[in-house]
């Protein structure tokens, strides 16, 4: 897996992939070999990179710009630490699990339970099920973004309103 994400974005995205390992729809594609198959994962691997990074931004003030990297050479324009790269793993898990959300809330408004149930071979309960998942995800990561900016990056030290006098 090294060999195929190169730069910072490495073990962000290898990190991500474990995250995601038991998931046979990410992986598992009709007439591809295995390496052919994980290509295609770490390309859409790297697609919910640039979306995490957003989110980051999106969400708080970081002390550096999550959205200054470089595709070709697959790497930020700083030091990632290992923090940061567990969080933006977590915020990439958040963004595929959304993906199925939306298909979720498509089948929902065009069928009935019993036609969803018969075609796809999900319950109401399955649903309620994985979007309870979705929101502890989705919570548990907004707690990872309001620990990590609370803290200098850098150092682990929490940070403070006043400034040392």
């Amino acid at each position: 897996m090294a060999t195929l994400v190169s730069g910072s974005w490495g073990p962000v995205v290898s990190a991500f992939l474990l995250k995601v390992q038991n998931s046979p729809e990410f992986f598992n594609y009709y007439n591809l070999s295995d390496e052919e198959a994980l290509e295609l994962a770490v390309q859409r691997a790297r697609g919910y990179l640039t979306e995490a990074a957003a989110r980051i931004c999106f969400d708080c003030s970081p002390d550096v710009d999550f959205l200054d990297f470089d595709p070709v050479l697959e790497s930020f324009g700083f030091s990632l630490t290992s923090e940061e790269a567990e969080l933006l793993a977590c915020l990439m898990f958040e963004k595929f699990l959304e993906k199925d959300v939306a298909r979720l809330r498509v089948r929902v408004d065009l069928f009935t339970s019993q036609d969803i149930k018969n075609t796809y071979g999900v319950t109401a309960n399955e649903r309620r099920s994985f979007m309870e998942m979705y929101g502890s995800v989705r919570h548990n990561n907004d707690v990872l973004i309001d620990r990590y900016i609370s803290k200098d990056r850098l150092t682990g030290k929490r940070k403070s309103i006043f400034p040392d006098v």
